[in-house]
């Protein structure tokens, strides 16, 4: 972690030193881009076992919500070893990758020609972290077994390493149809190491991976439309087991590349996991991440709450509304839904209850303008969605912005329409009534709204690429800390940690798809839905409604990101083969993502709302925030009959 958070720290200082001396000497750098780029990688994977110990790998708990105490124990520990054998297979497939550039002398084709050994080294430590984070998962989850049981699968691991290791660069073939040998040994492991924990976990672990082989080994001769079936459906499958979503997506992507592609022995999980995070544009994700959690944890940001509210208390229903203006405010800073609704959530929730307001009202109206946080830029899942596909991450920034205010104030109808049906819900406020404007919240909040202003003037100025900005808003949010004497060690360390947990979760989710997706182009997975659409006589607008339902129920189990990444590499080509613009698009389904975020069972800000409100049932918000999505949807469709709400200032800016 000490390694991985000195990334972070390096990746702002670099990309910071390179804007400053390009602007003021104009003397611009030939190595921080680069540099960065190489700091991010390192951040990722060397996070990664931090990463998975703090549980933020996420998951679907389907099938262990369903089962008692040991049988969910047990379902656990089968997923644990499952996962362990993707992250085994990763981390010896990278240490091969970068034994093998050292001896070639592999360079990057860049301006530094830096060797790949060494800015790929970090993936193949970092896999070796996560592979003993999953062992000390395990041993967590067979605490009811003898020490020296839970000891046996470190002696396990340890041993197959060695022997992994011990084959070389060249490892031989098993003989078993396109197996190599150090990946039959590695299944054979793992298969044994679940019935340390019993013979239930033994044969679950065991059932399901051979069961898995012999489906796809069966599957190689079937038609490529059966086959891209299979894939979703063994994606589903394996979600539903609880298995962590990064290792179900690698999982079904290696079976699909050992069994269904006509390719020899690859190093495919290592070279995939390099390019799938190989981008300088990614670093922007980290840097808004640095910046949200230093205006979180030094309290910057509450205050936005209280000089809304003395603005709009007056209204019918004002403190939710000012909840609402509060989550658009610090969307602009923020990049990430969950931090938007928890910030202002924490101040304007227990507010409006001491005020008597409708629970539902008050936790439905923050959880659903919460949402907000990856609509209005900067936004996190936009640079997902920008880098995958190739357009501009500034473009798809830009025609976030109406659409965002657009909800906001649909929101806000919806408030008004909610306290005029029901006036009980929100009793009134005089005017001077409201939370009380000190002058602490004067100057946090006027410090919020100038770093906005840098934000959004440096970035829609083309004064700085997204990632730039990210890396001076970060700065600034730093020095307003201090300036207010909010920054300590502490703090700054908890804000360094969360942004390493933050974006190792999110990439190794990336890295997973990028997997996936090799199985999924040999297939033509979006050529087989694009043939499916138009054989089937369907216009594109019925194709779209089909496509806006997948996302409403996908965003039921997954989280936003998980949804863009598990999806985009089949929609995105089946609505650029229908003509949909792919900027306007992009803000599609960034609202679709959103509508997950507040439908149950996995939606993040419910739950997030229920960690504040403790007394009120998670139920009570989820009906509360229910009349918000029909706004939501209401959004989409004027997206679609005005397609210029969206585009217009892309197009202002060219």
């Amino acid at each position: 972690m000490v390694v991985a958070v000195a990334g972070v720290v390096a990746m702002a200082l670099s990309t910071t030193y390179d804007v400053g001396v390009r602007y003021v000497f104009n003397a611009p750098t030939v190595w921080a881009t680069e540099l960065s780029t190489y700091f991010l990688i390192a951040t990722i994977f060397l996070g990664a076992g931090a990463t998975h110990l703090a549980g933020a790998n996420v998951r679907v708990e389907f099938l262990p919500n369903l089962l008692r105490d040991a049988a969910r124990r047990d379902v656990e520990i089968a997923c644990a070893w499952v996962g362990l054998l993707i992250a085994l297979l990763a981390a010896w497939q990278s240490a091969l990758m970068v034994a093998s550039d050292y001896v070639n002398e592999a360079r990057v084709f860049s301006l530094l020609l830096t060797p790949t050994w060494m800015p790929k080294l970090p993936i193949a430590i970092g896999l070796g972290g996560l592979v003993l984070a999953l062992l000390v998962e395990i041993e967590t989850l067979s605490a009811h077994l003898p020490r020296w049981r839970r000891a046996l699968p470190y002696g396990l691991v340890l041993a197959l390493a060695i022997l992994l290791l011990a084959f070389g660069r060249d490892v031989p073939m098993s003989g078993i149809g396109r197996f190599d040998l150090g990946s039959v040994i590695a299944l054979l492991a793992v298969m044994a190491g679940g019935f340390v924990a019993g013979l239930r976990p033994g044969l679950m672990t065991a059932g399901g991976l051979l069961g898995s082989i012999a489906l796809f080994a069966m599957a190689k001769d079937w038609g490529t439309g059966t086959l891209a079936l299979l894939l979703f459906a063994g994606i589903a499958a394996f979600l539903a087991t609880g298995l962590r979503i990064a290792f179900a997506l690698a999982l079904v992507g290696l079976l699909a590349i050992y069994f269904l592609l006509p390719m020899p022995f690859p190093m495919t999980i290592a070279e995939r996991a390099w390019s799938g995070v190989n981008s300088f544009s990614l670093t922007a994700v980290p840097l808004y991440v640095l910046m949200g959690a230093l205006l979180v944890r030094s309290r910057l940001s509450d205050e936005l709450f209280v000089v809304m509210a003395r603005v709009l208390a007056p209204l019918p229903g004002g403190l939710a509304h000012a909840a609402t203006a509060g989550c658009g405010i610090f969307a602009a800073v923020s990049g990430s839904s969950v931090a938007t609704a928890a910030t202002v959530g924490s101040v304007a929730c227990p507010e409006m209850t001491r005020r008597r307001y409708s629970p539902a009202l008050a936790y439905g109206s923050v959880a659903a303008g919460g949402t907000l946080g990856i609509l209005i830029p900067p936004s996190v899942p936009m640079i997902i969605y920008a880098t995958t596909v190739g357009v501009s991450v500034v473009e798809l920034f830009l025609a976030g912005i109406l659409p965002g205010i657009l909800m906001m104030l649909l929101f806000m109808g919806v408030i008004l329409a909610w306290v005029w049906l029901r006036p009980q819900d929100a009793p009134a406020i005089r005017r001077g009534e409201g939370p009380a404007l000190t002058r602490d919240s004067l100057v946090d909040s006027g410090l919020v709204l100038l770093l906005i202003l840098m934000v959004i003037g440096s970035l829609y100025g083309g004064l700085a690429t997204a990632s730039e900005t990210g890396a001076i808003g970060a700065a600034a949010a730093f020095v307003f800390a201090a300036l207010r004497g909010r920054l300590s060690r502490p703090m700054l360390r908890a804000c360094l940690e969360e942004t390493v947990v933050v974006t190792s979760f999110i990439f190794i989710i990336v890295v997973g798809a990028n997997i996936l997706s090799y199985g999924f182009d040999f297939l033509k997975v979006s050529q087989q839905v694009m043939t499916l659409a138009t054989g089937a006589g369907l216009d594109r607008w019925t194709v779209f409604l089909a496509i806006i339902l997948v996302y409403v129920i996908l965003g039921m189990f997954l989280d936003s990101i998980s949804m863009l990444v598990l999806t985009l590499p089949v929609v995105f080509p089946v609505t650029q083969a229908l003509g949909f613009d792919p900027i306007w698009m992009g803000v599609i389904l960034v609202i679709m993502a959103e509508v997950g975020l507040i439908t149950p069972p996995v939606g993040m800000n419910l739950f997030v709302l229920q960690g504040i409100g403790k007394d009120v049932a998670l139920r009570t918000i989820a009906i509360g925030a229910l009349p918000f999505l029909g706004a939501m949807m209401v959004t989409v469709l004027l997206l679609c009959l005005l397609p210029s709400i969206a585009l217009v200032l892309p197009a202002m800016m060219k």
